[in-house]
């Protein structure tokens, strides 16, 4: 699985593109896209404090991030916030595709149409999750290294940054990005 971080990420990268084009933006919007981003991980309770675990793992689809997506806007809408459908699914979808780029479990993306999904890792995975564990924080560093950059494109993209400044960032930006993946598809698997 893709680390908490990396989720975290993808939902704040939706937000930020969503509150550059908002009509009135929101910080305090940042927190259903940053919950969508990590909500599926919550079945983790039931294994934790139930010792439950559903297999396949029904919150890692496509089909649950859309229901999920519809739940925020429609919770919003009720208390008077206007978000936007299609910014929410981009929040939440990004959790199973990221677990998906892990490579460590298949996921059951299309549920129920197909069973599940795997791929060869192209991210590290999290490891033990122990804060004496120094794969664990490589990883992490890894992780990061690779998604980062992709996300503050799209965070520039979305706020329309000027082409001329964009190539000039995506230049000094690239060959760092390109070291993370190489260092991540170099690992043990």
């Amino acid at each position: 699985m893709s680390s908490l971080a990396g989720h975290a990420c993808a939902g704040l990268t939706a937000f930020l593109c969503w509150n550059a084009r908002a009509p009135a933006p929101s910080r305090a919007a940042i927190v259903p896209f940053v919950f969508l981003a990590v909500c599926p991980d919550l079945d983790y309770l039931g294994i934790w404090l139930l010792g439950y675990g559903a297999n396949p793992r029904l919150t890692h689809s496509l089909l649950f991030a859309l229901i999920a997506a519809v739940a925020a806007n429609r919770m919003a809408k009720a208390v008077g916030v206007q978000l936007a459908l299609p910014w929410l699914l981009a929040a939440s979808a990004p959790h199973p595709l990221l677990d998906l780029l892990v490579g460590a479990h298949p996921v059951p993306l299309f549920w129920p149409l197909q069973a599940e999904v795997s791929l060869p890792g192209v991210l590290p995975s999290a490891g033990a999750l122990k804060f004496d564990n120094v794969y664990l924080w490589r990883n992490l560093l890894i992780e990061l290294g690779v998604l980062l950059p992709v996300f503050a494109a799209l965070v520039v993209m979305a706020r329309g940054a000027a082409l001329r400044r964009w190539h000039t960032w995506a230049l000094c930006v690239a060959p760092v990005w390109a070291a993370f993946v190489a260092w991540s598809i170099s690992l043990p698997r």
